[in-house]
């Protein structure tokens, strides 16, 4: 019998079925398309690409591709056609392992998710489903995915209880200053127990970690709202606009101004 259950802190952010169209050329064709988020796409038809480094990895119908976090990848595309495109996050910390892209086949499970979800999309599912069901679609298939993925491509790390429900409180809290000891104080542990925990189970020191964790949810805000660049700074915790832009250029290589440009720019996908 199982009686605990394991939860990766999945986080769906956005899904789409959207047209490409070659009469725009630049639709979906970029350098790259690098974000802190996993990235799932089905094509309806061969004529797009993915691109790493110099290698160009035709989409196919059969196939679901499956792009981790800040993976550098591009993308191009010279013929009409339709991309299911999903697009979530992972709370629960974990290790990456195999390729870059992962190809997955389209088994008659999968099949059957994209199918559906497609037809949510497209508006014409013969059983009314609204936006919950669509929803719940979504989360269902990702969540497949997830399991599907696990072991061979994705390991679940074991986390110290004491550290999950710090990562936890970090991450529902990202407005409010946090320094080391009021977080040791949260964790009930000495602050240099603390420092060891993160050292040894995330590879990152405390104020590092809490850096990542509010330029990923600044990256998502830019990405997924239209909330200001200075109410971004605030809501992820930097004292004003012009650290905000410090940090995220040194860990993105880009202005929050420009990464919220380039990813309006390349559509929602």
């Amino acid at each position: 019998m199982i009686n605990s259950f394991f939860d990766p802190g999945l986080w769906p952010l956005a899904c789409d079925y959207v047209a490409l169209n070659n009469i725009l050329p630049n639709r979906w064709n970029y350098p790259s398309l690098a974000g802190p988020f996993w990235r799932v796409y089905w094509h309806n038809t061969a004529g797009a690409a993915l691109r790493l480094g110099k290698k160009n990895l035709e989409i196919m119908p059969d196939h679901l591709y499956v792009i981790p976090p800040n993976t550098d990848v591009g993308s191009s595309h010279d013929a009409n056609c339709r991309q299911l495109y999903i697009h979530f996050q992972i709370r629960h910390p974990y290790t990456l392992r195999g390729p870059p892209i992962i190809a997955l086949t389209l088994t008659k499970q999968r099949r059957y998710f994209v199918r559906r979800i497609v037809s949510v999309l497209a508006g014409d599912d013969t059983d009314g489903a609204d936006q919950r069901r669509a929803s719940l679609l979504i989360h269902a298939f990702v969540e497949l995915l997830i399991s599907d993925l696990t072991d061979e491509y994705l390991l679940f790390r074991k986390i110290d209880a004491r550290l999950l429900n710090a990562l936890n409180y970090l991450e529902g809290h990202l407005g409010q200053p946090m320094d080391n000891p009021k977080l040791a104080a949260l964790m009930h542990i000495h602050p240099q127990t603390m420092l060891r925990l993160f050292k040894g189970e995330l590879g990152k020191a405390p104020q590092e970690y809490l850096r990542q964790l509010r330029v990923d949810k600044a990256c998502w805000f830019l990405r997924f709202s239209d909330e200001s660049i200075k109410a971004i700074a605030e809501a992820t915790g930097f004292c004003d606009r012009y650290h905000f832009t410090k940090v995220f250029t040194a860990f993105t290589r880009q202005s929050p101004a420009r990464f919220r440009d380039f990813h309006t720019t390349a559509g929602n996908g």
